[in-house]
């Protein structure tokens, strides 16, 4: 059976421009709202330690869907459009797709107390060599480093609620970093490692250091 890839273009039109096509904002918006549902039910659950809210009332719902979204944008979503950023940069066609059952496991686990999701990823087809692919693959966990490490430093000179949600965004994206470094294929981790490794050891460290610290065990 032949690659349903084959057929899209090599090199995207508009170089260096990032552009999104109708389908990829449709996945993306499929996407973000249906891992935010998972992660409210996750937020909600008895078995959650992420539970903020005292109550299951409708407002505070409401407030904990809004927290999932702006869990799921910055780490989950910024994460792939990084990906997709750098690769149109080198002149590849790059776009994300839903993998719809993906989503659909990732809103039933989040019923047990915990959630892993693969919604989709960011596809790229063009003439794209190991140090571009290091790149692109890099960039990434970068953002969740950089998203992470930003919310640890804000929850360190916070106290109160402020304190516990940016502990939170802080030790998401510290997972999410570790497990997309991992060296295993197609994980970004497996295309950094062959290309620069002590650039994967700083990165796998620094998500772990991040990791450990915002749960706790270090500060």
């Amino acid at each position: 059976m032949s690659d349903p890839w084959d057929d899209l273009p090599r090199i995207n039109p508009g170089f260096g421009m990032p552009r999104y096509s109708r389908m990829e904002i449709n996945d993306l918006l499929i996407a973000m709202l249906g891992l935010s549902v998972a992660f409210t039910i996750l937020l909600t659950s008895g078995g959650s330690n992420a539970n903020l809210f005292s109550s299951n009332s409708a407002v505070n719902m409401i407030l904990l869907f809004v927290l999932a979204i702006a869990l799921v944008s910055t780490s989950f979503i910024f994460h792939e459009l990084a990906h997709k950023v750098v690769a149109q940069k080198y002149g590849a066609w790059a776009e994300f797709r839903l993998n719809p059952m993906g989503l659909l496991m990732a809103m039933i686990i989040s019923f047990f107390g915990f959630l892993f999701a693969a919604p989709g990823a960011v596809y790229i087809r063009g003439m794209i060599d190991r140090r571009m692919n290091g790149h692109i693959s890099a960039a990434g966990p970068l953002v969740n480093l950089i998203i992470g490490g930003s919310a640890l430093a804000v929850a360190l000179l916070t106290s109160g609620m402020i304190s516990a949600i940016m502990m939170l965004f802080a030790t998401l994206n510290a997972f999410l970093a570790i497990f997309n470094l991992l060296p295993i294929p197609p994980l970004d981790g497996s295309k950094i490692y062959p290309w620069n490794m002590p650039v994967y050891v700083i990165m796998m460290g620094s998500a772990v250091l991040l990791l450990l610290t915002a749960m706790g065990w270090i500060i």
